[in-house]
């Protein structure tokens, strides 16, 4: 369960967030291995993207690193996907959300997300609910029973 958080604190996390600068290629995994490709659910609805978000979950709790998957949908395709880095990347903006928001941008080689609803395996952080709000992205749906959170929004 997250927490609120006030204004001032959430607006200091939305400017740590827009400060971080990573470079985008290669593509690469904390292990050096090249990403995967995204392989499409055959059944493409709010429960098969939560599920691939529980499988990159699984993924991050077997290399070592936090137990979070994310992924980033558009017109029911998969654009992009991660499971957490915190801890191998030793980066601790390298949440499954960012990382999967990340994924996409790279992918459509565009920052402009509209349209498109992240999925996660868990409620998205303040961080990581303003990255997709700066992306444009559209629909945030979260945890095992795929709870609509609606709009990412900034304190307001």
């Amino acid at each position: 369960m997250t927490m609120p958080i006030d204004c001032e604190k959430r607006s200091l996390l939305v400017a740590l967030a827009a400060a971080v600068t990573l470079p985008v290629l290669p593509w690469k995994d904390a292990d050096g291995a090249g990403v995967d490709p995204i392989v499409q659910p055959e059944m493409r609805d709010d429960a098969a993207f939560i599920k691939r978000a529980f499988v990159l979950r699984q993924r991050a709790l077997d290399s070592g690193d936090r137990g979070y998957g994310a992924v980033v949908v558009r017109d029911g395709l998969i654009l992009g996907q991660s499971a957490s880095h915190v801890v191998l990347r030793r980066d601790p903006t390298a949440h499954a959300e960012m990382e999967a928001i990340r994924d996409a941008a790279r992918r459509l080689d565009s920052r402009d997300l509209s349209r498109c609803t992240l999925y996660s395996s868990s409620p998205a952080c303040p961080m990581c609910e303003a990255a997709a709000y700066w992306a444009g992205i559209g629909r945030l749906v979260s945890g095992r029973s795929a709870l609509d959170g609606g709009s990412p929004r900034l304190c307001g």
